[in-house]
């Protein structure tokens, strides 16, 4: 939230349902009046890994084809948020990530791999993979509060 609204942005908490079943954590607009943008805010296990979700554990859509405009990767490795397009993310996906599924999540680099006892399928990215695309920014984290 600080993050954004560093930048002038209005930020709006998204209500649960629109969290649950829209994969929309926060609303930004350029006003409180303004055209909002859903966000789907992920955090980081380790440095340089982003997973993505096509299905969630359920089987359901993943967030990738949620309804968030905007994905931001916490990314302390950035100093903040890597920012991407979610469309642009997900055709990216479609084209890079192999339908070969793996057993092992240290094979799930740039192919599909599904959880024991879940119904996910989800991949493995890299940091370099996300700052391939045009829409790709880092939003600093701000330290100010």
């Amino acid at each position: 939230m600080r993050a954004a609204r560093s930048k002038g942005l209005t930020v709006t908490k998204s209500s649960h349902t629109e969290d649950r079943h829209q994969h929309i954590d926060y609303w930004l607009a350029m006003s409180p009046e303004g055209k909002k943008h859903g966000v789907d805010v992920k955090g980081n296990n380790l440095p340089d890994e982003i997973w993505v979700e096509f299905k969630n554990v359920r089987g359901n859509q993943g967030w990738l084809y949620g309804g968030a405009t905007i994905i931001a990767f916490d990314m302390p490795e950035e100093k903040g948020f890597s920012i991407v397009d979610r469309q642009e993310l997900a055709l990216f996906c479609e084209k890079h990530v192999s339908d070969e599924q793996v057993r092992n999540k240290k094979d799930a680099y740039l192919k599909r791999y599904t959880r024991k006892d879940r119904e996910d399928v989800i991949t493995r990215m890299n940091l370099r993979d996300i700052k391939t695309l045009q829409s790709y920014r880092v939003w600093e984290y701000d330290t100010d509060y």
